[in-house]
């Protein structure tokens, strides 16, 4: 999907204009201030932290004390496990990086989610405490459980063995500790959930807060999704036939929006309206198309301040043709196989949904089985002959999987074992059977003729004029017409194989 470069300068700006007013909010209104953020290989955001602020929302989840609150969302690009250092520190010489003579200050958080929109009533979708029982009663608190002490409190089964939505809660227990990082896990994020953090300053000195990624680059690792930094309405959105679909952006300096939409492919200017201009840039919409937002500084919708549109598409309503192109000539011993995809609506990859994956099975006999699992690449290396198929799906969505015609890969044994028991019994090239004209010889090491065999026959037994041969090295000799070829020429193999005894 389409990715939308951040620009930071302007969430920067508004990071720092909402904490200005910040320390005269509630807990709600303080929630509702949250700043987006993201942290990916390209960048490793930092903002200020907060000092001077009267409001101490006391008592939420593990934290007694939420003295300098600092509020963040994120929104998760590609699912997985997520995990994250948290840190604050004096930053002295401006650096935004963590020095080796610059001092750590002590940092805590709670984090609450998953939510479908950054624009959430905090006071109902933010839980102060937890709820031991799970009755949804009476939370409290002191139910919650650091996790230094229980790593795996907030991350046990669906709700956690806090039955609520904080996924994470953490505090060092006394200064003596000396410990600086908070470790913040999100186990099973899904694309295009949000989560909230709030973060605190409990030394009250100024200095930096970051938010980083630590798993990026291993397996079964989710992302987040930096787009949400730039004004707008983020990236494309690919759903496999799930709606309603979520949408929200935001503009700075914006207090009125308008939705607008059209169909994919149609003109530009053909955007009506839906509904009328609202405080709130978020709405759910239920088919495919373009849709569009438009931010107004004033409530009557006279100057605008920016307009942004994203495309929503139903991949799984997508048509795939595939077709395999095999790179080598036939008895090359192992192939290259790429799957080339076109697709229906033909506009759909030139919009930039291009995540299609590729699983490439084989026919061992008692039917197709998984040769190579789901990959992003369509190119399937070392291949050895057979009979293949090729799954083609836009990514996760098993509405959209769609499956190649059969295609064969001329080649042959190794060795054989003519001993009975029914595997390897008898010698014959492979997928031969098509080539009614192939001529097919098989000699010994003096290059005696042993046998011809007929194509798609019984193939060779392993003797001679009614005789065992010998467990040995024997040579074959093919003459057929190459399938890679669009003349189909003629063509000749030679090759060897082992008899086993």
């Amino acid at each position: 999907m389409k990715t939308l470069a951040p620009i930071i300068a302007c969430t920067i700006y508004l990071f720092l204009a909402v904490h200005q007013i910040q320390a005269q909010l509630d807990f709600d209104v303080a929630c509702r201030t949250a700043q987006p953020f993201c942290s990916d290989a390209s960048q490793e955001l930092t903002f200020p932290n907060i000092t001077g602020e009267d409001i101490n929302f006391q008592g939420v989840g593990c934290l007694d004390s939420t003295r300098n609150s600092s509020w963040y969302f994120i929104r998760i690009d590609q699912a997985g496990e997520l995990i994250f250092d948290i840190q604050q520190w004096v930053d002295g010489n401006e650096s935004n990086t963590l020095e080796r003579e610059e001092r750590q200050l002590d940092v805590d958080f709670i984090a609450w989610g998953p939510f479908t929109t950054s624009f959430i009533n905090c006071e109902d979708d933010l839980p102060r405490g937890c709820d031991l029982n799970g009755d949804g009663e009476n939370l409290r608190p002191e139910e919650c459980v650091n996790n230094v002490d229980d790593p795996d409190f907030y991350t046990t089964g669906p709700l956690g063995l806090d039955n609520t939505n904080i996924v994470d809660c953490s505090f060092a227990r006394t200064p003596e500790e000396n410990i600086f990082i908070e470790t913040f896990t999100i186990p099973n994020a899904q694309s295009g959930e949000y989560y909230f953090i709030l973060i605190t300053n409990f030394s009250d000195e100024d200095g930096v807060i970051q938010l980083q990624q630590t798993n990026l680059d291993e397996d079964n690792a989710g992302t987040t999704d930096c787009s949400i930094l730039e004004p707008g309405v983020g990236q494309d959105i690919a759903t496999c036939g799930e709606f309603p679909v979520t949408l929200e952006g935001r503009f700075p300096g914006a207090i009125a929006y308008q939705w607008r939409t059209r169909a994919i492919g149609s003109d530009p200017g053909s955007f009506t309206n839906i509904g009328g201009r609202t405080d709130t840039p978020v709405i759910e919409v239920g088919v495919q198309g373009i849709y569009e937002l438009i931010g107004y500084s004033d409530s009557a919708g006279t100057t605008e301040v920016g307009r942004d549109d994203l495309t929503v598409v139903d991949v799984s309503a997508i048509e795939i043709d595939i077709t395999p192109n095999i790179a080598e000539e036939s008895f090359a011993g192992n192939y290259t196989i790429t799957a080339e995809i076109t697709t229906t609506p033909t506009d759909i990859q030139t919009l930039g949904f291009t995540d299609f994956e590729y699983q490439l099975e084989r026919d061992l006999g008692a039917g197709f089985v998984v040769s190579r699992p789901y990959q992003e690449s369509p190119v399937f290396d070392n291949v050895p002959p057979g009979d293949y198929r090729i799954i083609a799906r836009y990514r996760d969505c098993v509405a959209s999987e769609r499956i190649s015609e059969v295609f064969m890969i001329l080649g042959y044994p190794k060795y054989f074992t003519p001993n009975g028991d029914g595997f390897h019994d008898t010698w014959s090239l492979i997928n031969i059977e098509d080539q009614p004209t192939a001529l097919i010889y098989i000699f010994d090491r003096y290059g005696k003729l042993l046998k011809q065999l007929r194509p798609g026959g019984a193939g060779w037994d392993g003797t001679y004029n009614g005789k065992m041969m010998p467990s040995s090295d024997y040579w074959f000799r093919v003459e057929f017409n190459e399938p890679r070829d669009p003349n189909a020429r003629r063509r000749v193999f030679a090759g060897s194989f082992s008899l086993i005894r």
